[in-house]
């Protein structure tokens, strides 16, 4: 997007999911300029000015590692790809990546920065457990937020800003203020936790979730943890064009039986490197190559995967990864698109 583009987007600014990510995007590492954008969901937001004060859309500089070389430093455990809580019924299949006959991809942990003041990839974090858990593809309402809060799992610090060395890196630092954080029902600490504050009747919650340091053997390494299986109620999907302008022009989607196979096929997907696609161009297909598919759950979450037609490919939210899809099963999705 250039800055002609920016000025018009600016212009008619409103507290948009989609446009914040192209404006965040636009600030990325070179080396990751078409990286998918970080998404930030927003509740009960009167503009993003208050938002600012409330402290939920601080963001700050980390560095992402790019080689797969563990960090000693880092203060990351990477825990188990399975620990058998994500499996979803009828979909259990091999585990190890020799039975599914797919070479795993190791997503690296998240690099911490070395120097003080260097400023690279801005993104919202929370650490909890030696972990890092990051901004999510996933969105909330305020009523979901109420009804999937679990138990309190600490205080968020706001210790961490683009000047923070290693040090800063303390259980529940992070860069979203002083926030409560909760456990979500249904889901995995070790996956999914939840920022959750409530001012003058509005409430304002986030998801955050550890996907770096992992390694992915097949689809539901992810798909599973997200719980997709059996548990969609409505989708929508946009075109590229839609989403990198922030009109958010969703369209609604059958959730019928091609649906059901495109998620059957994606828990089976082959796992892929997203540096490997990088370097091939991946993000630089054409509009008419992209589309973005929401998936409305039965608790209320909304999970976004973007799509790439070549491939075919299917990738959630910033995780380092992108799933080689079942050409029939993705196909016959893709073209009810229309």
């Amino acid at each position: 997007m250039n800055r002609k583009d920016y000025k018009r987007l600016i212009d008619r600014i409103e507290p948009d999911q989609g446009l914040e990510e192209r404006l965040m995007s636009g600030i990325r590492d070179k080396e990751q300029e078409k990286h998918s954008p970080i998404k930030r969901s927003r509740i009960g937001m009167a503009g993003v000015g208050a938002a600012v004060m409330l402290g939920v859309v601080l963001v700050i500089s980390i560095i992402w590692q790019t080689e797969n070389t563990p960090i000693a430093e880092a203060p990351v455990v990477t825990p188990p790809v399975s620990d058998g809580q994500d499996a979803q019924p009828g979909m259990e299949g091999p585990r190890d990546p020799a039975e599914a006959g797919y070479e795993p991809v190791e997503i690296p942990a998240i690099e911490l920065p070395k120097d003080d003041g260097v400023m690279m990839d801005m993104i919202g974090l929370v650490v909890y457990k030696g972990n890092i858990y990051t901004q999510t593809g996933t969105q909330i309402t305020a009523e979901t937020a109420k009804q999937l809060r679990g138990g309190k799992l600490g205080r968020s610090t706001a210790g961490i800003t683009e000047w923070s060395t290693q040090a800063d890196y303390t259980e529940l630092a992070s860069t979203i203020g002083e926030t409560d954080i909760y456990a979500v029902q249904g889901y995995d600490e070790t996956f999914r936790i939840m920022s959750y504050e409530e001012h003058d009747g509005q409430v304002f919650a986030e998801l955050y979730e550890h996907l770096n340091g992992i390694t992915v053997t097949r689809g539901e390494d992810i798909a599973g943890k997200l719980k997709l299986d059996g548990r969609i109620a409505s989708a929508q999907w946009q075109d590229f064009d839609s989403w990198n302008m922030g009109e958010n022009r969703l369209q609604e989607l059958p959730a019928d039986a091609s649906l059901d196979a495109f998620i059957k096929a994606l828990y089976e997907a082959k796992p892929v490197a997203e540096n490997q696609l990088m370097e091939a161009g991946i993000y630089d297909a054409g509009s008419g190559e992209q589309k973005f598919l929401y998936l409305n759950l039965e608790d209320g979450t909304k999970v976004e995967l973007r799509l790439f037609k070549s491939g075919p490919y299917a990738k959630y939210s910033h995780a380092q990864v992108f799933f080689e899809m079942d050409a029939e099963a993705f196909g016959a999705l893709w073209d009810r698109m229309k």
